[in-house]
């Protein structure tokens, strides 16, 4: 537990675009109110501190830092008012190694605390920065493993000739049928054919 010292509370929130398209609104609001409701139950027994600014970054991505509000939320810590970063998980905040220890000696820089609920770190002791760098790595892991499922995924399909998004090449058109295929476009057949013929 972090020691009562009101703090100045900042509270982060995201969600990747898949997460966004499964549940547009629920996993924001979830997020947020599980935060806040953290603050409120803290501030019953003692004075643990004011929410002083709300941080969202929607359908964005944690592989690393480019995030409006993150920057902004990391701003707003330099600045002095924010001295305890809150999320409802490590993996809201960062899943790259690098770029958390970078947050991380900001915050101690800057005399900032962290508290994630779901791990429930006390970042004031030697076992609870240990811990906490033993979740960063296994969250790093995690995402590698995601991205290799991701480009065996399109190889394999790319090998059955199944088409994988992105631009359409010149002279060819969506398969009216099957989605997952590319059919030839007979409108712009002749004019591919000039540079390339067409299989």
């Amino acid at each position: 537990m972090h020691k009562n010292k009101n703090y100045r509370i900042g509270i982060y929130v995201r969600v990747s675009t898949e997460e966004q398209a499964e549940n547009p609104e629920g996993s924001i609001k979830n997020q947020e109110q599980r935060l806040r409701e953290s603050i409120i139950w803290r501030n019953n027994s003692s004075s643990f501190g004011e929410l002083a600014g709300v941080y969202v970054d929607a359908g964005i991505s944690a592989k690393d830092m480019k995030r409006p509000k993150l920057l902004e939320m990391l701003q707003d810590m330099r600045s002095g008012k924010i001295n305890l970063i809150m999320v409802t998980e490590l993996s809201r905040l960062s899943r790259n190694n690098r770029d958390f220890l970078s947050m991380w000696d900001s915050m101690h820089e800057h005399k900032c605390s962290f508290m994630s609920l779901r791990e429930d770190f006390d970042t004031t002791t030697a076992a609870g920065e240990m811990l906490l760098f033993q979740l960063i790595n296994f969250a790093q892991f995690e995402r590698k493993q995601t991205s290799e499922r991701v480009t065996a995924n399109i190889l394999a399909r790319s090998s059955r000739g199944l088409f994988n998004g992105g631009s359409i090449p010149l002279g060819y058109t969506k398969h009216p049928e099957n989605k997952s295929s590319l059919a030839i476009d007979p409108e712009q057949r002749k004019q591919s054919e000039q540079f390339l013929p067409l299989t």
